[in-house]
């Protein structure tokens, strides 16, 4: 098998959101949800992400664009956004996914993730990583002080 098909493979069989693999070998397991996982997987690998293949449950624009941060080679997803969809096919990012969906919801089911607004009209991987981080940073400082305000979704 070669590394989309162990990906995906391994996506399936196991009770996680994300897989990486790296030259036949799994490089990279998560269970976090959302882009917690692959934000996670940047901290710890680094460059060594670099041409490796992601299968996620979900792909957004928001993990679309970690992928390109991290120039990944192959992207998997059981479920992907017409607009992740469009940023890999513009960057050349090689992707498949079992269903397209049009928008990627917050968990409540009451408007837009906030992940993919936070980085709304953004181009850019490198900027977009940098806001996405920060947003993530903000969520679990929010979330270990339930008394602290909302984060603010733009720099």
């Amino acid at each position: 098998m070669d590394d989309p098909q162990i990906a995906a493979y391994e996506l399936k069989s196991r009770d996680v959101n994300l897989i990486i693999v790296k030259n036949g070998s799994l490089l990279y397991k998560s269970r976090d949800p959302g882009i917690a996982g692959f934000l996670r997987a940047i901290d710890e690998l680094g460059a060594d992400l670099h041409s490796s293949t992601v299968a996620d449950k979900i792909v957004g624009r928001a993990v679309a664009m970690l992928c390109l941060y991290c120039k990944i080679k192959y992207v998997y997803a059981v479920s992907m956004t017409e607009g992740a969809h469009q940023l890999l096919t513009e960057r050349h990012v090689p992707h498949i996914s079992e269903t397209y969906i049009g928008k990627l919801m917050n968990r409540q089911g009451t408007g837009l993730c906030p992940f993919e607004m936070a980085i709304k009209g953004v181009n850019d991987p490198d900027e977009a990583y940098k806001i996405l981080k920060k947003y993530s940073i903000e969520i679990k400082m929010k979330t270990s002080n339930p008394t602290q305000t909302e984060p603010s979704i733009l720099e």
